[in-house]
């Protein structure tokens, strides 16, 4: 097994292990919410929704995390940095494709209920209209992204100064403007009137988030390559 290999799985179990308690956090969170406003007669938000929004938020925390301690822990323990950055990667990419797998389970779980209740699904959200495929695959895309994203903005900082890293910040806000107009998730109309989203194209979509993705690959590479461990 190589060392990249044993970064993956190392990365991973952590990354599940913290996964797990985030879920159930969630699903409590979630259920107070649904008894409170259920409550009020003003429940109008789909778990599908909440989960997306909140699970991105987590990935961008994980990819936040990435570098100082991950980084140096590996490196003083005789892995490369390039082995460091495939492993990484191997990680995300492989927790995203869980943590979407549960959303799809929880979301699943949520419609059979409202189904044998007799209640009705709240429809408000755009995004809830398109297609069980196109939910999954902005939902994976997202989640990976938004780790990238997180992990771009953590390298920026240790490898430059603080002045570089808040650039990078902003270059990561417009990204996910931009990414949220084209899946149609949460940008308000007035922020991007230029696209349509998914209205105009789903592969346009697809082809865009998948640019910023190996876009951020590539730059990640690059800084992370030959980076000075610093104390």
């Amino acid at each position: 097994m190589n060392k990249s290999t044993l970064v993956a799985k190392a990365t991973l179990h952590t990354f599940v292990k913290w996964s797990k308690w985030y879920t159930a956090m969630f699903i409590g969170i979630f259920l107070v919410i649904v008894v409170l406003l259920n409550h009020l007669s003003t429940y109008d938000w789909s778990l599908l929704q909440g989960y997306l929004q909140s699970t991105r938020i987590f990935f961008l925390i994980l990819g936040l995390m990435s570098m100082r301690g991950f980084l140096e822990y590996f490196v003083s323990n005789g892995v490369t940095r390039k082995d460091y950055f495939k492993g990484m990667a191997s990680a995300s990419a492989r927790l995203a494709i869980v943590m979407t797998i549960a959303g799809l389970i929880l979301y699943g779980l949520e419609r059979l209920v409202y189904f044998v209740a007799g209640w009705e699904l709240s429809h408000t959200w755009p995004f809830m209209e398109q297609s069980l495929f196109i939910q999954t695959v902005a939902m994976l895309s997202t989640f990976f992204l938004f780790y990238l994203l997180g992990w771009f903005i953590s390298a920026g900082y240790y490898k430059f100064n603080p002045y570089a890293g808040f650039g990078m910040v902003m270059l990561c806000v417009a990204v996910v403007i931009v990414h949220n107009r084209f899946w149609g998730l949460d940008v308000p109309d007035p922020v991007v009137t230029w696209s349509d989203g998914l209205a105009s194209s789903p592969f346009l979509s697809i082809l865009l988030t998948a640019a910023f993705i190996a876009g951020l690959l590539w730059l990640l590479r690059q800084m992370t390559k030959n980076l000075e461990i610093t104390a």
